[in-house]
């Protein structure tokens, strides 16, 4: 539990209304939406383009001083050392879930006969999940 310390500096106020972390999420979304609808992928687009407001609005109210633990931690904007241990261990879970469908997408793949720029895209995402795991397993046991 945070306690204020009246002797304590007060915080700098927060000039934007999300983390820069949330800001650089929202950029990529908003930015993928816009080239994907001047490509004339439309449903891609539109998909970038709720992520990007969905994570934007998600990320706001999570600032609100009224927020759940819940809503902070699903946006990204950790409050305490509580919110960042369950946020770490949330984005752990997906982190496997994101290997095994990645595994499994390697197995269709391999059954169904698929164009090569899509096959060399999963394989591409499998081998890049397992070594960052491999990496981040390495840096975070030797921290401590």
């Amino acid at each position: 539990m945070w306690t204020h310390d009246h002797g304590a500096a007060e915080p700098a106020p927060r000039s934007w209304p999300m983390s820069r972390m949330n800001t650089a999420l929202v950029a990529v979304c908003a930015v993928g939406a816009l080239l994907c609808f001047v490509l004339g992928q439309t449903i891609a687009a539109v998909a970038l383009l709720v992520g990007a407001i969905g994570g934007a609005v998600g990320a706001v109210f999570a600032r609100r001083g009224s927020s759940g633990d819940l809503e902070r931690v699903n946006a990204l904007e950790y409050a305490d050392e509580r919110d960042r241990t369950a946020g770490t261990k949330g984005l752990a879970a997906v982190g496997v879930i994101a290997l095994v469908l990645s595994a499994v997408q390697l197995v269709v793949h391999a059954v169904v006969d698929t164009d090569p720029l899509s096959r060399w895209m999963a394989i591409a995402l499998y081998f890049a999940l397992v070594i960052s795991w491999f990496a981040a397993n390495w840096y975070f046991v030797r921290r401590g």
